[in-house]
């Protein structure tokens, strides 16, 4: 295919309009003087002459035929003494003519020339256009001057002949452009498996280039970050493995206290030890099942009644606040009885905010737990009286793997937990929010669940 400039396009497009317009006037030329020929036009060349001619035979008959007045002239037939005796106009008109061409000397006033004819007892006025003109009646009225609908059709013929031009143009041009819109479209949805053809439009190819080299790029990072993936998903499933191993001492080394005598504060440390294996167990089971398939989390909304939820996790953060000697202060000021909700995922979100909060609380500290609603969400705020978020966190926190804040990462923060409970909370339709607390100077984060999916 050769390779074409849009200035010779646009050139080529401009060559079409000429010819076209070229062709326009022959034609329109070509059907003007047929119609001269065919007498159906009396062209301007013609109108002397035939008023020359006529003016004879109407100066020297004995008895005035008004037939042989040429078509195009009005008139108007006076006595010596300015009497109107005869017109083809209405008498204020005719008598106009006397007081034009005879008192005031004049032989033409725009548009009309007037010629006088003198017949001894009598006198004739002609008035005439010194234009071409129809020979038909009923068309010389609407038109006057046969060359103004001549110019009109002329006029609308080149409109269309620009818009058919133009058309043409569009689509040429509009189908080559198009390729680009394909190309930008297919990147954008990372389909990268394609291969960009030529055009035809030099432009059009060097854009195209371009949009081929951002494709290839593209293609090479997104094979890397690929790669990366799966490292990191294998790495993430290989760690989650060896979790297991002290998982099972762990739960060894709690049943054997149970074979023991306990004090009532002793079996309730025992117990949160075996709710938190539990736990644990599930989590690194479930994180060994996602890194082993591409299959999302599972997840199941059901109407849950929402004080159920806030119980079990009410026993699970004392349990956490425990090992720091924490003080819970635990708010509620609702009135919702049921939750649209998946319960152990919500429970996961939960808690999840708990073990931050008392990773980053000083020993002998305090979290504050509210669960209040308003007029759009539900809402669960919890505080701690760490260091809080910096600017950037605020930001940037729920991102995964992100532990760009020193001031609150430790070796046991990998950049997960924010990012999990967020993408929970987003799946029950809410949204988590990051702050930091007037009243406690610590992180805050609060979830948030809209209340159309709330039965109260």
């Amino acid at each position: 295919m050769a390779v074409k400039k849009l200035r010779t396009i646009f050139m080529r497009y401009i060559l079409l309009v000429a010819c076209g317009i070229i062709l326009i006037g022959a034609i329109n030329i070509g059907a003007y003087m047929f119609c001269v020929n065919t007498n159906v036009i009396v062209p301007t060349v013609k109108i002397d002459e035939e008023i020359s001619n006529a003016s004879e035979k109407l100066k020297t008959s004995n008895e005035l035929d008004f037939n042989d007045i040429p078509f195009f002239c009005e008139y108007s037939l006076f006595s010596e003494d300015g009497n109107l005796e005869n017109s083809s106009l209405e008498t204020k008109k005719a008598k106009s003519f006397w007081s034009i061409n005879i008192l005031n000397h004049k032989d033409s006033e725009r548009p009309y020339r007037y010629k006088t004819i003198d017949r001894g007892n009598e006198i004739l006025i002609l008035r005439y256009r010194i234009a071409s003109q129809f020979k038909n009646d009923m068309l010389r009225n609407f038109f006057p001057v046969a060359d103004i609908p001549v110019l009109i059709i002329a006029f609308i013929e080149m409109i269309a002949l620009l818009i058919f031009v133009s058309h043409l143009f569009g689509k040429y041009t509009g189908g080559k452009i198009r390729q680009l819109l394909v190309v930008t479209q297919k990147i954008e949805e990372h389909d990268l498996d394609f291969t960009v053809n030529d055009s035809g439009i030099f432009e059009i190819n060097e854009a195209l280039k371009a949009l081929e080299h951002m494709k290839n790029e593209l293609k090479k990072s997104l094979m890397a970050q690929w790669k990366a993936d799966k490292i990191q998903q294998e790495q993430i499933s290989a760690l989650a493995h060896d979790l297991k191993t002290p998982l099972t001492i762990l739960r060894g080394n709690a049943e054997l206290l149970y074979d023991t005598e306990l004090m009532d504060k002793q079996k309730e440390c025992a117990d949160y030890i075996m709710n938190s294996y539990e736990q644990m167990y599930n989590y690194v089971q479930i994180l060994i099942d996602v890194t082993k398939s591409k299959i999302p989390l599972s997840f199941s909304l059901e109407q849950m009644k929402i004080a159920e939820i806030l119980k079990e996790a009410k026993i699970n953060v004392k349990g956490l606040c425990a090992v720091k000697n924490i003080t819970l202060k635990w708010n509620e000021d609702y009135n919702t009885i049921y939750i649209l909700a998946d319960k152990e995922q919500l429970l996961r979100a939960i808690l999840n905010i708990a073990s931050n909060a008392v990773d980053y609380t000083p020993d002998n500290g305090n979290i504050l737990f509210d669960v209040y609603e308003d007029i759009q969400y539900f809402n669960i705020a919890i505080s701690d009286t760490g260091t809080g978020f910096s600017p950037e966190s605020l930001k940037r926190a729920k991102e995964q793997f992100y532990m760009g804040d020193n001031s609150r990462t430790s070796g046991t923060h990998y950049g997960m937990g924010l990012y999990i409970t967020n993408t929970i909370i987003k799946q029950h339709n809410g949204q988590l929010l990051l702050d930091n607390s007037v009243e406690t100077h610590g992180a805050k984060v609060i979830i948030q669940i809209p209340l159309n999916t709330i039965w109260k």
